[in-house]
């Protein structure tokens, strides 16, 4: 009766540490869906700010701290400077520039 009272507990104990891994994992996932939620709609409004004419076709998503760009852009400087500015948005850990150069 010991040793099956001493299982019992043993496997309690393993649930219990599973279960706790998994919460600890969901919430860690949550926190970094806000996070790049909160960085898209930075990147946004940085990019609103420069006032660009192709603004709209310029698309945001964020993963994990990568922001990937995509879209059209009518010149070079014009895609290096979104590219610059969506690099000094805190939390960017990189830009994954796929801005299409399109003459006007």
């Amino acid at each position: 009766m010991n040793k099956t009272l001493m299982s019992i507990v043993l496997l309690l104990s393993f649930a219990i540490l599973v279960g706790l891994s998994v919460a600890s994992y969901a919430a860690e996932s949550v926190g970094d869906l806000m996070d790049d939620a909160v960085i898209t709609s930075t990147v946004k409004a940085e990019l609103a700010n420069l006032r660009l004419g192709t603004l709209t076709d310029i698309g945001v998503s964020t993963k994990q701290g990568v922001v990937t760009l995509v879209g059209k852009v009518h010149d070079f400087t014009e895609r290096a400077m979104v590219e610059q500015t969506v690099r000094g948005v805190k939390n960017v850990v990189y830009v994954n520039n796929k801005l299409r150069v399109v003459s006007p």
